[in-house]
């Protein structure tokens, strides 16, 4: 049904309310074929541009802004001589010290596995214990703690150090990696997500050592990278097979809407949904397919139901409800005509829901689609 407004022709929302509590899909791991966002080479210096870093890193070398982080993270320092050497290969030995640093955040078990040429003193023995607890290094009878680390090695060591979906379909191709390499997996799907690139159109050259350089700026963006995820700025989707962004068009309505539907469910004597960051990376998810597949539904043909879409992106509920709007140019208006809408209103007004999520986007001809979703945990 449509109404004529002040700002042209507005679609009335529509809602559906829906419940489950086994609908969870438990899909395979898949590839992650390429970033929405661009992860760049170089962020932001931390020293300044006029300042040398190293001697031997000028404020012009490529890798500069890269290591100027991992310099202030304390994740790669200099020699003994005060020399970065960016240029020099790296061991295994270096490589597990400066991943264990890079994921600081985490407590991280130690494991009891010993190497034969591993002495109990190594000065990277708690890093090397703990990376073979979480399955970056394997357990063997020797861990070559000099032996210099590979592009095709810190492509699996990176991915699973970091959780980065890995699977056997892939975007990026290259012609040094046949379909027969133990590592091709790690290196399509590290090149997919920008992480690990080529070194050519099509080439990956993964017996080439990798440079204190390259291990510093793939640091970088592996931090980068998983920044964005913890923020809720990208999600990886299972059906997809990509890393797809979740950043809402416009956060201060949204924001303004779930402020305004708390007033309306306090005037009922109704506990406040909490803002759901999950829930809002799904209705990003549903709005954004909407305008990509020029549809108006609450059946997505790619998704299904709400239930589907939170079983693709393994979002557990207990009940879940979706109200859908098009067109309305403000959290006000909006709100409005859900709260006029009786089957819409009961939506908001569920008792049962704990938890919302809500999303604007807009489509590239002006028009704005809002969805709205609540759950119950």
């Amino acid at each position: 049904m449509l109404m004529e407004g002040m700002f042209g022709s507005l679609e009335l929302p529509r809602n559906k309310s829906i419940r489950g509590n086994d609908m969870k899909r438990h899909l395979l791991k898949m590839l992650c074929w390429g970033l929405i966002f661009l992860i760049a080479i170089h962020g932001p210096a931390i020293a300044s541009a006029n300042t040398k870093l190293y001697e031997d890193v000028s404020p012009n070398h490529w890798a500069y802004s890269s290591i100027s982080v991992m310099k202030e993270k304390n994740i790669m320092d200099e020699d003994s001589k005060g020399m970065f050497v960016p240029n020099r290969s790296v061991t295994r030995a270096e490589v597990v010290s400066h991943i264990y640093l890079a994921l600081n955040q985490r407590k991280i078990g130690q494991s009891n596995f010993s190497f034969e040429d591993v002495p109990k003193n190594a000065p990277y023995q708690e890093a090397l214990s703990a990376l073979t607890e979480l399955g970056v290094i394997d357990r063997a009878n020797k861990f070559y703690p000099d032996k210099n680390v590979t592009r095709a090695e810190l492509s699996k060591m990176i991915s699973i150090a970091f959780n980065i979906v890995v699977d056997q379909k892939n975007a990026a191709k290259f012609r040094d990696v046949s379909s027969k390499h133990w590592a091709k997996d790690y290196i399509e799907s590290m090149a997919d997500t920008n992480l690990i690139n080529g070194t050519a159109k099509n080439i990956f050259q993964p017996n080439n050592r990798v440079t204190r350089a390259q291990i510093a700026v793939i640091l970088y963006r592996t931090l980068q990278f998983k920044d964005q995820l913890a923020s809720y700025k990208i999600i990886y989707d299972y059906l997809k097979k990509d890393y797809v962004s979740t950043i809402n068009g416009f956060p201060k309505w949204t924001n303004k809407a779930i402020e305004l539907v708390n007033a309306e469910r306090k005037k009922q004597g109704l506990s406040a949904l909490k803002t759901d960051q999950q829930l809002t990376q799904l209705a990003v998810v549903k709005a954004s397919d909407m305008i990509e597949h020029h549809y108006f539904e609450h059946y997505s043909p790619n998704y299904g139901n709400a239930w589907d879409l939170a079983g693709v992106f393994d979002y557990s509920f207990t009940t879940i409800g979706e109200n859908i709007a098009r067109n309305y140019k403000s959290p006000e208006t909006v709100v409005e005509a859900w709260l006029k809408s009786p089957s819409h209103k009961k939506n908001i007004m569920n008792q049962n829901y704990t938890n919302i999520g809500i999303a604007c986007m807009k489509s590239d001809n002006g028009e704005y689609y809002w969805v709205q979703l609540f759950s119950s945990k």
